[in-house]
C-alpha cells in the first residue's frame, strides 16, 4: 500500500513539473521566449521551472512558450501589457522597449573585455533594476548575448568595405539602423528567422552575430570570412509584469527571485564558454579570420560617435552613458573613453 501511495505521490509530483499540476498550483505564470527547445535559455527555463514549484511546495508554476510560438518581441511585450502573458525572456529589442537606459551598455566599441563588462554591469544593475520597476516590470535576472562580429562573403576591415557588402539589419533596430546611416551604409532590413534563406540566396553577404548565434543558426555555413573587432556587447534578461509579480506572497517573490537570479547568473558562464566553443567551431570550418587596421578602427568609432549625437536622450539618458564611462575609468584607473580597447 505504501508503496502504491508513495507512486502515486511521485507520478503527481511528474506531472506538476511538466505542467500537469495547473489546478493544483495557487499562482500560474506563463512566459515567452524566442529561444528554442533545447538551447541554453530552456535548458535555464526548465531548471528554473523545477526548482520555483519544489521551493514553493507546488504553489506556484511556471509555463514557458519556447520558439517564438507567441509572437516576437514586441507582440510579446502586447501580450503582457493585456495580461494574455505575464512575463518574457527579452534580449535586445525587448530589454531596450523595458529599460530603454540598458542600451548605453550596448553601444557598438564600448567593452573589449569581460573585466569591463562585469566590473560596470555590476555596478549598472540596481539602476537598471530601478527603471524596470518603473516601467511596470520586475527584472529576475540579466544574461549574456556576448561579442558581436561581422561575418561575411567577402573580406570586410573598413567602413567603405561594409558599405558594398550588402550588410543586414535588423528591422526596428533604433542603434544600428542610426549608426549606419552616420556611415553612409544602406543595409537590407531581413527578420532573424529569415537571415540563413537571405545569404543562401544573395540577398545580403555581410551578418553581425555572437558567435554562438552564428553557429546556432547556421549563419556561419554561408559565409568565408569573419572580423574579430569586438562590435558591440549585448545581453539579455528574464522579466516579469510588476502587476504579476505583485499578486505573488512576499516569502514566494524572495524564492523564485533568488532562484532566477543564480540561475540566469550561471547562464551567462555557459554562454560565455559556449561563445568561445563557437569561435573554434568557426575556425575549423576554414571561415577566415580578417582583422581591421587602427586607421579602419579610428573610423569605425568616429561614425559611431557621430551617430550618438542622435542616440543619446533618445533610446538611452545621457546619464546612463556617463555612468558607464564612469564605472570603466574607475576600472582603469583614470578617465575611461568611448574607444575601442580603452
Amino acid at each position: 500500500m505504501k508503496r502504491i501511495v508513495f507512486g502515486m505521490v511521485l507520478g503527481a509530483i511528474l506531472a506538476g513539473l511538466s505542467g500537469g499540476l495547473a489546478s493544483a498550483a495557487e499562482f500560474t505564470l506563463k512566459f515567452a521566449t524566442l529561444a528554442p527547445e533545447g538551447s541554453a535559455w530552456m535548458n535555464t527555463f526548465d531548471q528554473v521551472k523545477k526548482e520555483i514549484f519544489e521551493a514553493t511546495g507546488g504553489k506556484l508554476q511556471m509555463k514557458v512558450y519556447p520558439g517564438g510560438v507567441l509572437g516576437e518581441e514586441k507582440d510579446v511585450l502586447y501580450k503582457i501589457k493585456v495580461g494574455q502573458v505575464d512575463g518574457a525572456g527579452f534580449i535586445g529589442h525587448g530589454v531596450g522597449k523595458i529599460c530603454p537606459d540598458a542600451r548605453a551598455l550596448m553601444v557598438p566599441f564600448m567593452f573589449t573585455n569581460y573585466e569591463e563588462v562585469d566590473a560596470v554591469f555590476g555596478k549598472m544593475a540596481p539602476y537598471l533594476e530601478e527603471h524596470c520597476l518603473q516601467n511596470d516590470f520586475v527584472a529576475l535576472g540579466w544574461t549574456e548575448i556576448g561579442f558581436s562580429y561581422l561575418y561575411s562573403t567577402q573580406p570586410v576591415r573598413s567602413i567603405a568595405d561594409l558599405q558594398r557588402a550588402k550588410p543586414w539589419s535588423m528591422p526596428n533596430e533604433q542603434m544600428m539602423t542610426e549608426l549606419f546611416k552616420a556611415g553612409r551604409i544602406s543595409t537590407i532590413p531581413v527578420p532573424v528567422s529569415d537571415v540563413l534563406t537571405a545569404l543562401q540566396t544573395g540577398l545580403i553577404e555581410t551578418i553581425f552575430s555572437p558567435p554562438l548565434a552564428a553557429v546556432a543558426m547556421q549563419w556561419y555555413s554561408r559565409v568565408k570570412y569573419w572580423n574579430d573587432l569586438r562590435l558591440a556587447y549585448t545581453f539579455g534578461g528574464l522579466f516579469v509584469s510588476k502587476k504579476s509579480w505583485d499578486r505573488l506572497p512576499e516569502d514566494m517573490q524572495t524564492k523564485m527571485l533568488e532562484i532566477c537570479r543564480r540561475r540566469m547568473n550561471q547562464l551567462t558562464q555557459e554562454v560565455r564558454k559556449s561563445n568561445e566553443d563557437a569561435i573554434r567551431v568557426i575556425a575549423s570550418n576554414g571561415i577566415q579570420t580578417v582583422q581591421s587596421s587602427d586607421a579602419d578602427i579610428r573610423q569605425f568609432l568616429a561614425i559611431r560617435d557621430k551617430g550618438l549625437e542622435t542616440l543619446k536622450d533618445a533610446l538611452f539618458s545621457t546619464k546612463a552613458l556617463d555612468m558607464v564611462q564612469k564605472y570603466k575609468a574607475e576600472l582603469a584607473g583614470g578617465q575611461a573613453r568611448l574607444d575601442h580597447g580603452q
